[in-house]
C-alpha cells in the first residue's frame, strides 16, 4: 500500500463491524446509532456503566426513562452482540481493520472492528476530607443526598423533621454545570418541603447551561439561601452537632449556621478503566485521565488516532444531551471512514523500501499511530494524516511525503529565497498549513503591512520543516528565515512544533559554528486567526535585517 507512488489510488476493504466500549448512557446510544446506519456492532460493557451512572447526569425522570427503553432496544437488537463485562487487553491494525482482545467472562474473546468508540462513563470522588469533615449520617455527599431523596422513607423524614440543610460546593474543586445542576436539583427538593431550608455556601455558580439560571433563580425565590464566597467557610463537626460560619465583612461579623444535615461537594472524574484503554489503544491521555487532550483540532470526538474515537464522558464531564450530541458527531465520522466497506484512498507518504533499514524511528515518532512493519516499514493510508513529521526524522530520507517531497520542497525553497524585491531584505517564512500560513493569507487579506521581501512556504505541519530546509534557504540567499507553527497543546499532530523547535535548536549550532548571526532565524508559534501577531512578526524580522544589512 505505501510503495505507491503519490497520489495514487488504492482500493481498500474496511470491516463495517464497530466496536464500541462502555455500555453506559454514551455507549448504549452510539450502539443503537451505529446499528441504525446499517453496521454490525460489539458492545464491550465496562464494570463502571452496568447501572448507566444515571445518578451523576442529574436527569428527570423522563430522561431516565428514555435511557431504560434505550437499554432494552440495544439488548434485542440483532446486530448489536453484547459481551459480558469486558477488560480491553490489546488492540492491533489499522483504522477500517483492527484487532481486538477482550477478556470476557474468564475467556479471551478476538473481534474484528473497522472502528471503535470508547464511551466509558464517569465517576464519582466525595471531597468531605477537603473540609476536614467524616462522612456520617449527617454529613453526605451530593450522591448520598441524592440517593436520600430518592427514598420515600428517608424523604419523608426529611420533611417531617422540618431538616436544615447546608450544601458546600465550589471550594475544593473548581466544579462543573452538571455538579450544580445536581445540587440545584436537590436545592429544590428541600425548599419546596413544607418547613425544611436550605443553604448554599458556593464559590462560582456554575449555571452555564441549558436552565441552570433559571433553576437557581426558582430556588433563590422559593427560599434558598445563597451565600457567595471567595474562600470556604469554617466547618465544625462534633458528634452531632454541625456548625457552618464565616465572616461577613459587610456586618462585619461571623454568620453561624447550625445545619441537621451538609452535603459536600464531589468532584466527577474519569473512569479507572481509561488509562488501560489508552494504553492498549495507543491513544493520549488528556487531563484528569480523560481520553482526549485540549487540542481544537480533536474536537468534537477525535483521537489522536484515525478510527478510535471518544465520546460522552471518555473525553470530559458532560450531561446526557452533550453526551447524546457527540454520538451523533461520531457517527458522521464512522460514515465518512467506513462507508459501505470499501474506499479509494491516496497514500499520503511512501517508503522507500530500498532505503529503509526498519531503525522504527518513523514508528517511535508517528503521533497517529499509522506505522507498522512486515520487513520495512509500513505506513496505513487511512491512519496517516499526512503530517511529515516521519519524513524528517527518517535518517536515511527513506520517506517522501505527497505534495511535500524533498525535490518538491527544495524547488519552493530555491524560489521563494531568489525573489527579489529591490533593497529588501529576503524573508522566507515557513508556515503551518493549520496555523500561521492561514494567518499568513489572512493578513494580506486584512491590508496588514507586510514586507515587500516576504515570501511563504506552505508545510503540512511544522513537524516536516527539515533542518535542511531552513540551511537551504539561507545559501540560497535568504537573508532571513521564519518557522511558524502552532502553539504548544494545539499542534494537530500533537508534536510537530516540538520537532520543529529541536530542529531549530540544532540549527542556532551549525549557525554559530560557520559564524551566521543566529538573529536570521526565529521560531514563533502563531494561530490562524492571529494576523496582526504574524504581520507583527514578519515586520520585526525585516527591521532587524535591514538594520544590519544597513
Amino acid at each position: 500500500m505505501n510503495t505507491k507512488q503519490q497520489n495514487d489510488m488504492e482500493k481498500v476493504n474496511l470491516s463495517t463491524q464497530i466496536a464500541v466500549i462502555g455500555g453506559g448512557y454514551a455507549g448504549l446510544k452510539a450502539a443503537s446509532r451505529i446499528s441504525a446506519n446499517g453496521y454490525n456492532v460489539i458492545l464491550a460493557p465496562q464494570h463502571n456503566d452496568t447501572d448507566n451512572n444515571l445518578a451523576v447526569l442529574g436527569v428527570s425522570a423522563a430522561e431516565t426513562d428514555r435511557i431504560k427503553a434505550l437499554e432494552n432496544d440495544v439488548a434485542n437488537d440483532q446486530n448489536v452482540e453484547i459481551l459480558p463485562l469486558s477488560t480491553l487487553l490489546e488492540a492491533s491494525g489499522m483504522p477500517g481493520n483492527f484487532t481486538l482482545r477482550f477478556e470476557s467472562a474468564g475467556a479471551v474473546l478476538e473481534k474484528s472492528a473497522g472502528a471503535v468508540v470508547v464511551a466509558t462513563d464517569t465517576a464519582v470522588n466525595p471531597l468531605h476530607q477537603i473540609y476536614g469533615l467524616t462522612p456520617a449520617t449527617n454529613v453526605v455527599s451530593v450522591s448520598e443526598f441524592e440517593n436520600l431523596l430518592a427514598s420515600e422513607t428517608t424523604r419523608k423524614a426529611i420533611e417531617d423533621g422540618k431538616k436544615t440543610v447546608a450544601f458546600l460546593v465550589g471550594f475544593a474543586h473548581e466544579g462543573s454545570p452538571l455538579l450544580m445542576k445536581r445540587v440545584l436539583n436537590c436545592v429544590s427538593d428541600i425548599v419546596g418541603m413544607d418547613g425544611c431550608s436550605a443553604y448554599v455556601y458556593v464559590n462560582n455558580i456554575k449555571v452555564a447551561d441549558d436552565g441552570l439560571e433559571r433553576l437557581y433563580t426558582r430556588c433563590r425565590n422559593s427560599g434558598a439561601i445563597y451565600f457567595k464566597l471567595q474562600k470556604a467557610p469554617t466547618v465544625i463537626q462534633e458528634n452531632e452537632k454541625l456548625t457552618v460560619s464565616f465572616y461577613d465583612p459587610v456586618i462585619r461579623n461571623d454568620i453561624e449556621l447550625n445545619p441537621d444535615i451538609i452535603v459536600c461537594e464531589e468532584v466527577l472524574v474519569a473512569d479507572n478503566v481509561n488509562l488501560g484503554l489508552a494504553e492498549a489503544l495507543h491513544i493520549d491521555v488528556g487531563p484528569m485521565g480523560f481520553l482526549q487532550k485540549e487540542n481544537v483540532h480533536r474536537l468534537p470526538v477525535a483521537s489522536n488516532r484515525e478510527g478510535i474515537f471518544v465520546v460522552g464522558s471518555a473525553r470530559e464531564v458532560q450531561d446526557l444531551s452533550t453526551s447524546w450530541s457527540d454520538v451523533d458527531n461520531m457517527m458522521l465520522r464512522v460514515r465518512a471512514l467506513i462507508g459501505d466497506g470499501e474506499k479509494s484512498v491516496a497514500a499520503k507518504a511512501v517508503v522507500d523500501r530500498e532505503k529503509c533499514t526498519i531503525c522504527l524511528t518513523c514508528y517511535r515518532c508517528c503521533p497517529h499511530g499509522a506505522i507498522s512493519w512486515d520487513d520495512k516499514a509500513v505506513i496505513s493510508s487511512l491512519a496517516c494524516q499526512g503530517c511529515g513529521i516521519c519524513a524528517s526524522e527518517c535518517p536515511m530520507d527513506a520517506i517522501q511525503l505527497a505534495d511535500f517531497t524533498d525535490a518538491e520542497m527544495t524547488d519552493r525553497i530555491k524560489a521563494a529565497a531568489s525573489e527579489s524585491a529591490a533593497n529588501a531584505p529576503k524573508i522566507v517564512a515557513f508556515c503551518c498549513q493549520n496555523s500561521a500560513y492561514e494567518a499568513g493569507l489572512a493578513a494580506k487579506a486584512f491590508g496588514h503591512q507586510l514586507p515587500a521581501g516576504l515570501q511563504l512556504i506552505q508545510v503540512p505541519c511544522a513537524g516536516k520543516i527539515d533542518i535542511h530546509y531552513i540551511l537551504n534557504a539561507l545559501v540560497e540567499g535568504a537573508d532571513g528565515v521564519l518557522v511558524l507553527a502552532c502553539h504548544t497543546g494545539n499542534c494537530k499532530s500533537e508534536f510537530g512544533n516540538t520537532y520543529a523547535k529541536w530542529r531549530i535548536n540544532d540549527a542556532y549550532q551549525k549557525l554559530e559554528q560557520v559564524g551566521i548571526e543566529k538573529d536570521r532565524l526565529e521560531f514563533k508559534t502563531l494561530a490562524s486567526n492571529m494576523a496582526s501577531d504574524f504581520a507583527r512578526i514578519v515586520i520585526d524580522m525585516e527591521k532587524r535585517i535591514g538594520q544590519k544589512k544597513g
